[in-house]
């Protein structure tokens, strides 16, 4: 069987909504073979089937190749919680892409880079998720037409990660929901600012212009009451001294920022967790995982 790594990712870092993204050391791993009939092992029953998003990824990129997809062998090791604002369904829609490449490309013949990055945007329907899986690092990733504008800066371990995840999901239909038909000019503005505040933060390092731009009237405001203790764990991150804090994607995991291998941050942040009734959180300490998505121990990236 060949085998495909892609990590986790966190998208919008505040007010970023649907452009920013990093990738985390947290993954899910393929494992496939063409096969005379289809088999997925390790993922729930429910979506043991042709509509698997990693099989509904394949047959799209297979489609763009001209080509037929065969009945794959899948197994799936997964360590990203679904429905959580970390980039699950990113995963397998990076993973179907590059297993059907893989299978059907053929040396010189298949999708190359950009055109990978289109499509995975394309299937997920915003690039802020699937490219930082695909790259690596921190992501500004826009769609042009069809076209997935993205420039990326690797991050090494200066910082760390802490997702701090509720027990419960969010689907992200129900976020998105719950999102306003319009924005005021103002927030519009403020929201732009800020987003602009973060992207500079991550380019030039300077982690000070964090906890001010990590701030958003665009998308958390309306996401909030949807997740149980939100507001109380938000505010327990900033008072543990997080350099920023934000909403994860879609939700309902909250991130924490801190710099790379401050423990106090951490063990406040656990302790916090801990403490959240009826039921704890979980805190997740991570990386940021600077190569990307990896096939057969190659970077997708050239």
């Amino acid at each position: 069987m060949s085998s495909l790594r892609v990590p986790a990712t966190s998208a919008n870092l505040g007010p970023g909504f649907d452009s920013l993204g990093v990738a985390l050391g947290l993954y899910n791993r393929f494992h496939f073979e063409a096969a005379e009939h289809t088999t997925i092992k390790g993922c729930p029953p429910d979506f043991a089937d042709e509509n698997n998003l990693f099989l509904v990824a394949a047959r799209r990129a297979a489609e763009v190749l001209g080509r037929d997809l065969p009945p794959l062998a899948l197994r799936f090791e997964t360590e990203v919680p679904v429905a959580r604002g970390l980039g699950s369904s990113a995963t397998l829609v990076v993973g179907g892409i590059l297993a059907a490449r893989y299978l059907l490309g053929g040396e010189g013949h298949g999708l190359d880079e950009q055109e990978v990055l289109d499509l995975a945007a394309d299937i997920e329907g915003h690039p802020d998720n699937t490219t930082p899986a695909l790259l690596g690092g921190f992501t500004v990733s826009v769609l042009e037409g069809r076209r997935c504008v993205a420039a990326r800066r690797p991050l090494g371990k200066d910082l760390d990660f802490s997702a701090i995840v509720p027990p419960f999901p969010l689907e992200t239909s129900r976020a998105r929901a719950a999102l306003p038909a319009e924005l005021s000019f103002r927030d519009a503005a403020w929201n732009a600012g800020r987003a602009a505040l973060v992207a500079a933060a991550f380019m030039t390092a300077d982690w000070r212009l964090l906890e001010t731009g990590m701030r958003d009237r665009l998308h958390e405001p309306w996401r909030a009451p949807l997740i149980e203790g939100y507001v109380e764990m938000v505010e327990a991150a900033r008072a543990a001294g997080a350099l920023g804090v934000f909403l994860s994607g879609a939700g309902p995991t909250v991130m924490a920022i801190s710099l790379g291998g401050d423990m106090e941050v951490a063990g406040r942040l656990e302790r916090a967790c801990s403490s959240m009734l009826p039921r704890p959180w979980r805190c997740l300490r991570l990386k940021v995982d600077d190569v990307g998505a990896v096939m057969d121990d190659a970077a997708f990236k050239g």
